[in-house]
């Protein structure tokens, strides 16, 4: 019983103090990113040390898209018309990314974003973990 009451005590504390994403930080998410791992509920992850495959976001007003683009060698992107629409919006004080196209809809939380890094999660609770991409180095 008091392991119990410790555990739950602890669980509070930790996500009481756990960063989320706030308004201020959407600027963060404009640009090139590769996704870095994929975890899920039950710990099993899923790493990516390369990737050709990157994320492009454009967000302005809390609205914009994404497309996924394809770096080449030469240091260009193929890029082709499929993208989907974002809208940044606060659900129970949580900053979801609501993405939709002609093909669907879902939102993914904004868990955390900085100039380095993103995780986004989904509705099933699987972390996307993405590391910003300089172009330029590329």
């Amino acid at each position: 019983m008091k392991k119990s009451i410790l555990l739950v005590l602890f669980t509070m504390v930790f996500v009481s103090c756990s960063q989320k994403a706030d308004l201020s930080q959407i600027g963060f998410i404009n640009g090139y990113w590769q996704i870095s791992k994929v975890t899920d509920l039950d710990g099993n992850k899923k790493e990516y040390p390369i990737n050709e495959v990157y994320d492009f976001f454009e967000i302005k007003n809390n609205s914009g898209f994404h497309k996924k683009v394809t770096w080449q060698p030469d240091g260009t992107f193929l890029v082709n018309d499929l993208q989907e629409n974002v809208k940044i919006t606060i659900v129970n004080e949580e900053v979801m990314l609501d993405f939709s196209s002609k093909y669907g809809k879902h939102s993914e939380n904004l868990e955390s974003v900085s100039k380095d890094e993103m995780v986004l999660v989904s509705k099933d609770q699987i972390r996307f973990i993405y590391k910003k991409v300089d172009v330029k180095s590329e």
